[in-house]
């Protein structure tokens, strides 16, 4: 839309700022100017494997305190926000309020982080953490899918929407504390890739256009990011299919 057009439409449908309602001026989106200095933004010190905020040096490549030793499946993850105050009050409306539309704000909240670190430069397909089907029917969508069609609309990056889906459903994860949580999604999700599984998956992964797999850099995209159980299951899963490596994106860490 050229500036002309948009102080016209701005004229006649004023944007508000969603969480205070303060009237936007041209060229703000979705958030006044203090309302998104307010928000809880993860800080500059992070840790390069998990993301979670850490003090100054406290993270080494080998990752901090809480992922040191661990085993990875992904290269790093990133969040921009911590989850709570108002990011945790959009996460809570967007996912259980049912309220799609907030996508766009979150999403665009999450590509304005992705870009100024270099991220969306580094990867060449992006893949959304998958609901069971059941879950997602009852929801109306998938939070995950709507958050990295709005990182693959800005970036002009493909997004695999059903490359990776959920083979068996799970318990939710807030119902499990540590080993509990692997556990519970080990073995959970599977890909419909052109080059393995059965003759009925690779048929399908082709009749349905799913992008092939080997050695892309791929963007697993979710909403939280809690103890990295599922995401790091996810990135298992797309590994021993093919890619290359995988880069988390949430847009909120809890830790």
């Amino acid at each position: 839309m050229s500036a002309a057009l948009e102080s016209l439409w701005r004229l006649a449908y004023p944007e508000q700022c969603v969480l205070c309602g303060e009237l936007l001026e041209l060229g703000q989106r979705h958030l006044c100017p203090p309302c998104r200095e307010g928000l809880p933004w993860v800080g500059e010190h992070t840790c390069p494997r998990c993301g979670i905020a850490v003090a100054r040096d406290a993270a080494t490549q080998g990752g901090c305190a809480a992922c040191r030793g661990q085993r990875l499946a992904f290269r790093r993850a990133v969040a921009p926000f911590l989850y709570e105050g108002k990011v945790r009050d959009l996460l809570l409306e967007f996912k259980l309020g049912r309220r799609a539309s907030l996508a766009y704000v979150l999403g665009g909240l999450l590509c304005d982080y992705l870009a100024s670190g270099g991220v969306s430069q580094a990867v060449d397909l992006v893949v959304p953490v998958p609901l069971h089907w059941w879950r997602r029917t009852g929801r109306g969508f998938n939070q995950a899918t709507l958050l990295a069609l709005e990182i693959g609309s800005r970036f002009g990056l493909p997004v695999a929407q059903r490359l990776l889906w959920r083979c068996r459903a799970t318990r939710s994860q807030t119902s499990f504390a540590g080993l509990g949580r692997h556990a519970n999604v080990r073995n959970a999700f599977a890909v419909r890739a052109r080059r393995n599984g059965s003759i009925a998956t690779r048929l399908w992964a082709r009749l349905s256009r799913q992008p092939d797999l080997l050695a892309r850099r791929v963007l697993l995209v979710d909403d939280i990011f809690t103890t990295g159980s599922t995401v790091n299951e996810c990135a298992r899963t797309l590994r021993e299919a093919g890619a290359a490596e995988v880069v988390v994106a949430t847009v909120a860490h809890t830790r």
